[in-house]
C-alpha cells in the first residue's frame, strides 16, 4: 500500500492562478496537510500570446484556445519527468523514470464562480472528506480532498500515474476501494453509478460486463441511454483515471510528434499555438475495444464533447492528424474500468446554480464540523469566520464563510444567504439585506470587489433565455424596475455572450461599504419599494468603473485571499484560546499549534501573547495553559532539538520559577515571556525545546500548589508542642508497610487527572514472601546531626550524615542521595530549611538531640508495586510518632504523601499509599475540584474470595525496569494536549475501577480477570511502549493459564501479576527459568507501627464499601 507520491503536479490555465495555487499547495505541504511527496509543483497550461497592434512586447493578448484536459495531462507529465530527470542528474528527459515513479496529476479545471478563489478553496463536508484527521487542522477544501481521494484510490498502484480533477466532488465512503493495477497495460477509468437522467449530462462508459471498456460517450441522448443501460443507472466518468507506466511512456512520446508537440510548453516555446486535446475523448478513446479507427479519426466519438468544450474550429480539423498519431502510438494498450462504490458524482460548474451544487456541501460543512466556530445565534452558521459585530438572519440559514465582520458592522439578512470573503474588520456599516443571495468579496490588485447573485441564478445562460434570471428574478423584470438596458450592462460585449457572468454590475472604484450599500439597494429594487433611492444613485452607478462577476473571478489575487483566510484563522484561534482558558478540560489546541508554528514567527508571537495574557492571574487551568505554551514551543522545534523531558533549572529562568513558587504568578509570567522571546530569537530548535521544559516545570509547580490543597486533610495530624509526647532518645519508632497491586483504575489517581476528571483505583495490599517489604525506623540520638541509612538487602547500605542545613537543600532533586528522606524530614517540620539558625542549633534547641533514620525496601527499583510512595508514607508515620504526635490516620498519610511527592518533584498520585497503607482490598476515589480529597472504601473480602486471591495470585519479576516518572511526564503532556485517545482512556479507566470493585465485592473471579485484562489494554494505550517484547512474549505464554494479567503500576517493566485459572503451579515450560516467582498473599492489616518494640495501634476509619455505595459512585 502506497501513500507516498514521487510527484504531485497541479495544472491550471493561467499564470495568475498558478501563483495563488503554488502558495496554497506550499501552505498545505508545509503544515503536513498533504500526502508525503518528493516533488510538488503547479504548472500552468501552455498559453499562446500575440503582440498587440501597438507592437509593444509589454502588451500581449492571450488567445482563448487552450490545450484541453489531454494536452494539460501530457504537459504535466513532461514537466514532472523533466524535473525528476534533472533531480537524478540526467542530462536528457528519461521516460524510463515512470516505471519506478508514482505521479499524481490534479487538473484545476474550469473557474468556479461560486467559490472566491475558485474550486480549490471550496470547503467540503468534513464527514465526507477523504482527508486524515491530522490533515484537517483547517476546514478541508476540495483541493485537499481530491488529492487525498486520489491517494486512497491509488494506494495499490506501485508505479504509474493517477489523474484527477477539481471539476467534481466525490464524497469519501468506506465502500470506496482501490483498484489493483498490477499487470494493467493501459488505463483504468474510475466510474460512478449515476441515475440515467443525470448521466445524460456527463461522459458515460459502456463496458463488456466484466472489466473492459467498449466505448465512452459524452452526453449520450436519452433514448440511447435507455437502450444501452437496462437498469436505472449508468457508469459515468468520475474524473479519476490510472495510466500505467507503459501508457505514460507512450503519452510522453507524443510531445515530439507534430501537431501534438503543441500540447506542451515545448510547442509554445517553439512559437506555435496550442492544440486542444481531450484526455478521455482523444487520448483514452483508442484504448476502448469497440472503437474503430475510422470513427475515431473522424472525431465522431468526441464530437459532442468538442462542441460543448468550444474547441477551436481550426483545431478540430487539425485533430485528425493528431488522432492519427495517437492511434498509432497507443495500439496494444487497453482501457479497463473500476467502479467506485458507495459514493456519488457531484459535478461542480458555474453554469449550475449555487442552490443545487454548493448549498448542500456548505450546510454539511457548517453543521457538526470539528473546526473552530464562532458562537452565533439562531440560523447563523460559520466556517472560518470571525464576528465581532452583529449578523442576523430573520429567515432561513445564513452562512458566513472566510469573513471578518468588524465590531461596527450590523447586517440583517431576510432569507437564506451566503456571505463569503467579507473583510470588514474596520468598516462601519448597518444594513438590511435581501435574502436568497450569494455575497462575495474578491481581492484584486486594485481593491476588493463585492459581487452578489441569486442562489437560483444560472450564471452562464444568455439573459434572453427563458430560464435565465438575475437575483432570482427574470431579466425583463429586473431591467424594467432598474432602468438598466443591455448596452449599459454589456458594453463592448458580443451579443451572444451576454450572461450574468459578463454583466458589468459591480462597482470597483468605491469603498467596500459603498459597494455593499449600492448592491443591497440594487437587489432590493426587485422586492422592496426603494425605487426612489435607486434612481438617486443610478447615474453615479453608471459613471462608476464596473466589473462583471467574471472580471472579479479572473482578477482575484489568490495569494491575498489565502492571507485573508490565514488572518481570520489566527484571530479565531486567539478567540478560542481566550474563550476556553477557564475551562478545566479545554479543547485540543495541538493541531492549531502545529499549524501556527509552521506558518512562521509572526503567527506564533500572536498566539504566545494571547496565552500569556490568560496567565496574568491565577486560575485552575494555569497548568494547562503553561503546558500549552510548552506544546507550541515543541511544535516550533518540529521534531528537532532533543527530547521534551529534561532539566529545567537554567539560571535565566530561575527568578521566574522562584516567583511562581512564591505565588507571584503575574510577575513570574512576565519574566518567563521575556526570557522565552529571547530564546525564540536564536532560531535554534534546542533552545525551543529547553524553553518548553521550563514551561512544563512551571506547570508542575502550579500543579504542586493545587495538590497541596490536600494539606487541609493533614493539618489535624499535627498537635501543639505542649500536647506532644516526644519519644525518648535511643528508642526506635518502626513502621512497616505491605506493597500494593493495582487491579484497575491506575493513572486516574495522578495529578492533575485526579482533580480535573476525578479518579478511582482498585488495589490490594500484599505481603511478598511472607513479609511486608517496605519499612522505616527513626530514633533520637545524642549527637545534634542527622544520620540517614539507606538499607540495601544485598549488603550495600549507604550511610549519610547531614550536619549542615544546606545539605538538605537538594530535597527536590529525586536522584540526590537520600532526597526522599530529606523531603519527609522537612515536611514533618523536624527543622526549618529557611531559618537563619544552623542545623545543629535547631536540633539542640528543639529536641536536645539529633535524629537517625533508616529506610528500606525489599522491592527492586521500578517494581510497579508502589515502593517509593509507600516508603514516604511509612517514614512520615514513624516521624510523626517520634516527634510526639498521635499515630496518624490512613487519610492523614495518604494526603501527606501526595504533598511530599510534589515537593520531591516526582509528581506521583495517591493510589500507591492507599493501596499499601490501608490493608486488604479497597477502592480509592477522588472527585473533580480542589482541595484534592481522597476517599477510601474498604472492600470486605469473602472467605472464598480471599482464599482465591491467596492461592491464585501470581507475582513474577520481569527483570525489566522503567521508572514511572519517565512515563508520567509524557502522560500529563498528552492529557493537557487533550489527546482524544488519552481522554477516552482515562474515562474508561475510572469506570473500570468501579466495575472491578463490584466484581471483588460480589466474589466474581471471572469478571475480575476480565477487568484486569481490560485494565492492561488501557494502560498500553495511555503509555505506549509500556509492553516490552520480552513481557509480550511472556504474557502470550501465560494466556491459557490465567483469567487476567497485567504489569503492575505504570508498566514498562517491574512485576507482572496474574490471576491463575488453577491454584496448581504452572507447567515448567510456561515461565522462562531465569525469571523468579515470589509468593504473594493479601495483607489485611496494612501499615504497622512499633515504639520500642511494642505495637502501636493506628486509626482505621475507612468506610466499608457496599453495593449501594458502589452504585452511587458510578
Amino acid at each position: 500500500m502506497e501513500d507516498h507520491w514521487t510527484a504531485i503536479v497541479v495544472t491550471c490555465s493561467t499564470a495568475l492562478i498558478r501563483e495563488g495555487l503554488e502558495k496554497e499547495c506550499n501552505r498545505l505541504a508545509k503544515v503536513g496537510m498533504l500526502p508525503s511527496h518528493e516533488l510538488l509543483m503547479v504548472v500552468d497550461d501552455p498559453q499562446w500570446e500575440k503582440l498587440s497592434e501597438e507592437g509593444s512586447a509589454s502588451k500581449t493578448c492571450r488567445l482563448e484556445q487552450g490545450v484541453g484536459s489531454g494536452g494539460a495531462t501530457i504537459n504535466a507529465l513532461l514537466v514532472a519527468v523533466e524535473r525528476l530527470s534533472a533531480k537524478r542528474n540526467h542530462t536528457t528527459i528519461s521516460s524510463e523514470l515512470v516505471y519506478n515513479s508514482r505521479i499524481l496529476v490534479v487538473h484545476h479545471g474550469r473557474n468556479l464562480a461560486h467559490s472566491p478563489g475558485g474550486s480549490p478553496f471550496l470547503y467540503v463536508p468534513p464527514d465526507l472528506a477523504c482527508v486524515s484527521q491530522s490533515a484537517m487542522t483547517t476546514p478541508p477544501t476540495l483541493l485537499q480532498h481530491v488529492i487525498w481521494m486520489a491517494t486512497k484510490v491509488g494506494r495499490k498502484s506501485n508505479t504509474g500515474v493517477w489523474v484527477t480533477s477539481l471539476d467534481a466532488f466525490i464524497p469519501n465512503s468506506p465502500q470506496v476501494e482501490a483498484p489493483d493495477t498490477d499487470g494493467v497495460n493501459g488505463a483504468v477509468v474510475c466510474t460512478i453509478k449515476t441515475p440515467l437522467q443525470q448521466a445524460t449530462h456527463h461522459g458515460t462508459v459502456i463496458t463488456d460486463g466484466r472489466k473492459n471498456i467498449l466505448r465512452m460517450e459524452y452526453k449520450m441522448p436519452w433514448d440511447r441511454m435507455k437502450e444501452v443501460f437496462t437498469k436505472d443507472e449508468a457508469p459515468v466518468i468520475s474524473g479519476l483515471v490510472f495510466l500505467s507506466a507503459s501508457l505514460t511512456e507512450q503519452l510522453l512520446g507524443l510531445h515530439t510528434l507534430p501537431p501534438l508537440d503543441r500540447c506542451t510548453y515545448y510547442g509554445t516555446d517553439s512559437g506555435i499555438p496550442p492544440l486542444q486535446v481531450s484526455l478521455y475523448f482523444d487520448l483514452l478513446l483508442p484504448l476502448c475495444s469497440n472503437v474503430e479507427e475510422e470513427e475515431y479519426l473522424s472525431g465522431q466519438c468526441g464530437a459532442v464533447y468538442a462542441q460543448v468544450a468550444k474547441y477551436n474550429i481550426t483545431a478540430v480539423q487539425e485533430l485528425h492528424t493528431a488522432r492519427l498519431q495517437i492511434w498509432k502510438q497507443l495500439q496494444g494498450l487497453k482501457a479497463e474500468f473500476h467502479s467506485l462504490e458507495g459514493t456519488r458524482h457531484h459535478y461542480l460548474a458555474s453554469h449550475l446554480t449555487y442552490e443545487s451544487i454548493i448549498l448542500p456541501l456548505l450546510s454539511s460543512s457548517c453543521v457538526g464540523s470539528r473546526h473552530f466556530q464562532v458562537p452565533t445565534s439562531g440560523a447563523v452558521k460559520t466556517i472560518n469566520a470571525y464576528i465581532e459585530g452583529s449578523v442576523k438572519s430573520t429567515g432561513k440559514d445564513l452562512f458566513i464563510v472566510d469573513s471578518w465582520i468588524g465590531k461596527d458592522v450590523a447586517l440583517e439578512f431576510s432569507g437564506l444567504s451566503t456571505v463569503s470573503g467579507f473583510q470588514l474588520s474596520g468598516a462601519k456599516l448597518q444594513l438590511k439585506i435581501a435574502g436568497d443571495c450569494v455575497w462575495q468579496m474578491h481581492p484584486t490588485s486594485i481593491q476588493d470587489v463585492i459581487t452578489c447573485y441569486g442562489i437560483k441564478d444560472q450564471l452562464s445562460l444568455h439573459y434572453q433565455e427563458k430560464e435565465a434570471s438575475i437575483f432570482n428574478t427574470d431579466w425583463p423584470v429586473f431591467m424594467e424596475r432598474t432602468g438598466l438596458s443591455p448596452d449599459i450592462l454589456w458594453p463592448n460585449q458580443a451579443s451572444h455572450n451576454q450572461t450574468f457572468l459578463t454583466a458589468k454590475l459591480f462597482s470597483n472604484n468605491i469603498s467596500k461599504e459603498e459597494q455593499i450599500q449600492s448592491l443591497a439597494i440594487l437587489v432590493r429594487t426587485l422586492t422592496d419599494d426603494v425605487m426612489n433611492e435607486w434612481k438617486s444613485r443610478i447615474e453615479k452607478w453608471k459613471a462608476n468603473s464596473r466589473f462583471s462577476l467574471l472580471d472579479a473571478v479572473e482578477s482575484s489575487i489568490i495569494h491575498k485571499l489565502i492571507q485573508q483566510h490565514e488572518d481570520i484563522y489566527l484571530k479565531i484561534s486567539e478567540q478560542i484560546i481566550a474563550a476556553t482558558s477557564s475551562e478545566l478540560g479545554g479543547k485540543s489546541l495541538l493541531p492549531m499549534f502545529e499549524y501556527v508554528a509552521a506558518r512562521g514567527q509572526t503567527s506564533v508571537n500572536k498566539i504566545m501573547m494571547v496565552l500569556h495574557q490568560q496567565l496574568s492571574h491565577e486560575r485552575p487551568t494555569t497548568p494547562r495553559l503553561l503546558a500549552n505554551i510548552a506544546d507550541l514551543l515543541g511544535c516550533m522545534a518540529a521534531g528537532d532539538g532533543g527530547l521534551r523531558s529534561g532539566p529545567a533549572a537554567n539560571p535565566q529562568w530561575r527568578n521566574a520559577l522562584q516567583q511562581l513558587k512564591s505565588g507571584n504568578q503575574s510577575r513570574a509570567m512576565e519574566l518567563m515571556f521575556d526570557t522565552c522571546k529571547l530564546w525564540m530569537q536564536s532560531g535554534h530548535p534546542e533552545d525551543l525545546i529547553r524553553a518548553a521544559r521550563h514551561y512544563e516545570r512551571a506547570s508542575q509547580i502550579v500543579i504542586s500548589h493545587l495538590v497541596e490543597t490536600a494539606e487541609m486533610h493533614v493539618s489535624p495530624m499535627w498537635v501543639a508542642q505542649e500536647f506532644r509526647q516526644q519519644v525518648p532518645v535511643g528508642v526506635w519508632v518502626e513502621a512497616l508497610s505491605p506493597a500494593r497491586i493495582d487491579l484497575a483504575g491506575g493513572w486516574t489517581d495522578t495529578p492533575p487527572i485526579c482533580y480535573e476528571q476525578g479518579g478511582a483505583v482498585l488495589n490490594i495490599a500484599i505481603k511478598i514472601n511472607k513479609k511486608k517489604p517496605i519499612g522505616a525506623r527513626v530514633r533520637f540520638i545524642p549527637e545534634p546531626h542527622i544520620v540517614c541509612v539507606l538499607r540495601d538487602w544485598s549488603g550495600g547500605d549507604v550511610r549519610l550524615t547531614w550536619s549542615q542545613l544546606e545539605q538538605l537543600g537538594d530535597y527536590d532533586n529525586p536522584v540526590a542521595p537520600g532526597a526522599l528522606v530529606k523531603v519527609v524530614l522537612l515536611y514533618c517540620r523536624l527543622v526549618d530549611l529557611h531559618s537563619e539558625d544552623t542545623l545543629t542549633s535547631q536540633l539542640t534547641e528543639r529536641y536536645n538531640a539529633g535524629v537517625e533514620v533508616e529506610v528500606w525496601s525489599q522491592l527492586p527499583q521500578g517494581s510497579g508495586l508502589g515502593g517509593s510512595s509507600l516508603l514516604a508514607g511509612t517514614l512520615v508515620s514513624a516521624m510523626a510518632v517520634l516527634l510526639g504526635h498521635p499515630p496518624p490516620s490512613h487519610s492523614h498519610l495518604v494526603h501527606a504523601t501526595l504533598t511530599i511527592e510534589q515537593r520531591l518533584t516526582t509528581g506521583g498520585g495517591w493510589q500507591d499509599q492507599v493501596g499499601g497503607l490501608v490493608g486488604g482490598a479497597k477502592l480509592g476515589v477522588s472527585n473533580v475540584g480542589t482541595p484534592v480529597t481522597v476517599n477510601m472504601y474498604k472492600i470486605p473480602l469473602q472467605a472464598e474470595m480471599l482464599d482465591f486471591l491467596n492461592n491464585h495470585l501470581l507475582l513474577l519479576y520481569t527483570g525489566k525496569v522503567r521508572l514511572a516518572r519517565n512515563l508520567l511526564q509524557t502522560v500529563i503532556r498528552n492529557w493537557y494536549a487533550r489527546d482524544s485517545t488519552i481522554i477516552e482512556c482515562f474515562s474508561k479507566l475510572q469506570q473500570l475501577a468501579i466495575s472491578a470493585a463490584a466484581a471483588v465485592l460480589e466474589g466474581d473471579r471471572k469478571e475480575l480477570g476480565l477487568c484486569i485484562d481490560k485494565y492492561w489494554s488501557l494502560k498500553k494505550m495511555v503509555a505506549s511502549g509500556c509492553e516490552p517484547g520480552k513481557v509480550k512474549k511472556l504474557m502470550s505464554s501465560l494466556r491459557n493459564h490465567c483469567l487476567g494479567m497485567s504489569l503492575a503500576g505504570a508498566g514498562g517493566g517491574g512485576y507482572l501479576y496474574a490471576l491463575k485459572t488453577l491454584s496448581d503451579p504452572l507447567p515448567n515450560d510456561v515461565i522462562p527459568g531465569e525469571l523468579s516467582i515470589d509468593t504473594v498473599e493479601v495483607d489485611q492489616e496494612g501499615l504497622e507501627l512499633w515504639v520500642g518494640g511494642e505495637p502501636l495501634r493506628t486509626p482505621d476509619n475507612e468506610e466499608i464499601l457496599t453495593a449501594e455505595k458502589l452504585r452511587s459512585l458510578h
